[in-house]
Formats: structure tokens, C-alpha cells, sequence
């Protein structure tokens, strides 16, 4: 029986899967499973994940929703650890074997996270990880939880079957992608403390530059469902972390368009700003940053400065 069971969630990821399975194969740590679920996919992710047939178990369901397929996954493995890769993300070699020895050391811990390093949707580096500044930089308190959403994602997770199980796995009330992995840290946290990793082990693909891959996100509902879940059970509010959620892909695509200026890229940042302006048309901010775009180059990267959403 292996260890781990590693669960993948694939839809419409055709462009991605290959990746993430590769980087899950590639690991250092070697007693795990990795057990691919294709949620309907309608384009060639069956066929890609077809190529490592006998490497990885594969499950195939019809469209259900993202929590529905990591559930999936983890019934059909037998691990006592769980970790979670999303499609479009990967692991460095060493991921597992750092998280896995973080719950050795600390039997008291549910659930080991480490940090992630946030590239662009074609793979390439844009210099920036998703830290949440130094202030969240610790494993965090359920209470600090409530009030201030924190850096873990669920492509950086590794966490006890027997505590995913107590929460009943991620809610799926959530059909689509948000809050469902906010919900289910915050489900966790109640059954014992976190153990977090400095060490940037995971590639995150921000999907929306500078190609989207995905379909536009429908978040409201998600947000609405997540407000009504927390009240019930903890009777706090959500608002700011549903702001903190809705800010962070236009502070990345800030933080592309610093940089990108900076470094003389004057097309590109003009698409970075343009996009963060369709994600907050009332941010003065990004249109003034449109602008330098306009102006010359040492001008432009004179006034640069750096983005706090990303370091």
C-alpha cells in the first residue's frame, strides 16, 4: 500500500496535464500512487492521459465540478496522506519529500504546505512567488484564517487522509474553482495546527497571461456560498477575504507589467495593464501604469516600482 496517494483533477487541461503528471513521477519520494480523474474532459485529456497508462491509475467521470473529481481521486487510493496537484501546476523533485518529513517531525500537524512559485500560462518565469507578505509567512491560526486569506494552495498541500476525511472532503457545493480550497483549510485547521515549508517547491500557472486558458471564472456564486458556509459554521464574515481573492490576478498582472517594464518589454506590459483594467475598471492605478507604457523607455522604468502582491 503506498503512502501517498497523489490525486490530479483534469479538465479541458490538455495543454498542461503532461506536465504536472511528469513532475509527480519525478519525484524523489517514491512510495506513492498518482491517480489521474478526467471530469468530463471534452478535449484531448483523455488522450494525453492515456500516454502513462500503467504509470498512473486513471478514473474518468462525467463533468462534476473540481472538488467532486479531487474527492474522486481520493476514494479510488488507499494513501494515508493525500497531496493535491492541480493540472496546470507542478511540483519540483523534491516536494513530497520535504512536505511528508514536515508531518513526521510533528505528529500533532493535519496538514504540511509549502511555497509556491507563480509562473506565466505558457511556463515561463515571472519572477514572483505567492507569499502573502511577511506577516504570513508562519503556519497560521484558525482565527487569523477568518480574517486574512492565506498563501496556501492546494497544488502545495499535502495533508492527513484520516483529517480529510473528518471534514468530508472538499465541499462540493462548489462546482467550480474558488473558495473550495479556502473552505476546506479552514474545515482542517479545526482538527490541529499547520506545518509550513519556506522553501519554493511548486510552479503555479497563473492561467490569464498572457494567453488565458480557461474560461472565465465565475467566482460570485462561489463567493456567495462560501459567505454562507462560514456564518453557519463560525458566524464570522468573509468580505475581506473575497476581496483579498478578487484583487490578487489583477496585483499579479501589476506585478507583470512592473517588471515587464522595467525590463524595456514595453508590449508587454501594456497587455498586463490592459487586462488588470478589465479585472478593476475603477483602479486608477493601472491606467496611470498603462500610460508609462506610452512614455520612453528610461522614462517608464524610472517610475516603476514593485508590486506588494508579489515578491
Amino acid at each position: 500500500m503506498p503512502r501517498v496517494t497523489v490525486v490530479i483533477p483534469v479538465y479541458n487541461s490538455a495543454t498542461t496535464a503532461a506536465e504536472a503528471i511528469e513532475s509527480a513521477l519525478a519525484q524523489s519520494y517514491t512510495d506513492r500512487e498518482i491517480v489521474a480523474v478526467n471530469d468530463g474532459s471534452t478535449d484531448a485529456s483523455a488522450e494525453v492521459l492515456a500516454r502513462f497508462a500503467g504509470r498512473i491509475r486513471m478514473v474518468t467521470q462525467s463533468n462534476r465540478g473540481l472538488s467532486a473529481a479531487r474527492n474522486a481521486g481520493v476514494r479510488a487510493g488507499a494513501g494515508e496522506l493525500l497531496a493535491f496537484l492541480d493540472a496546470d501546476d507542478a511540483w519540483l523533485p523534491e516536494f513530497l519529500a520535504r512536505t511528508i518529513a514536515a508531518l513526521d517531525r510533528d505528529p500533532r500537524c493535519v496538514l504540511a504546505y509549502a511555497q509556491t512559485t507563480v509562473v506565466a500560462s505558457d511556463g515561463s518565469a515571472l519572477g514572483a512567488s505567492i507569499a502573502g507578505g511577511p506577516s504570513r509567512h508562519h503556519p497560521p491560526e484558525l482565527g487569523e484564517m477568518l480574517e486574512h486569506l492565506w498563501p496556501i494552495m492546494p497544488s502545495a498541500v499535502v495533508m492527513r487522509r484520516a483529517a480529510f476525511e473528518r471534514v468530508g472532503g472538499f465541499c462540493e457545493e462548489f462546482r467550480g474553482l474558488g473558495y473550495e480550497d479556502v473552505y476546506m483549510w479552514l474545515r482542517a485547521r479545526e482538527l490541529g495546527p499547520f506545518a509550513s515549508l519556506a522553501e519554493p517547491l511548486v510552479r503555479w500557472r497563473f492561467s490569464l497571461f498572457p494567453a488565458r486558458l480557461k474560461g472565465a471564472r465565475k467566482e460570485r456564486a462561489a463567493a456567495q456560498l462560501f459567505e454562507r458556509l462560514v456564518r453557519e459554521r463560525w458566524n464570522r464574515p468573509v468580505a475581506a477575504l473575497v476581496r483579498e481573492r478578487e484583487r490578487a490576478p489583477r496585483s499579479i498582472l501589476g506585478y507583470i507589467g512592473l517588471r515587464a517594464l522595467r525590463e524595456g518589454d514595453r508590449a508587454r506590459a501594456r497587455r498586463a495593464f490592459a487586462r488588470a483594467i478589465r479585472f478593476d475598471p475603477l483602479r486608477i492605478k493601472n491606467y496611470l501604469r498603462l500610460a508609462r507604457t506610452l512614455l520612453p523607455d528610461a522614462i517608464a522604468r524610472a517610475l516603476s516600482g514593485r508590486s506588494r502582491a508579489a515578491r
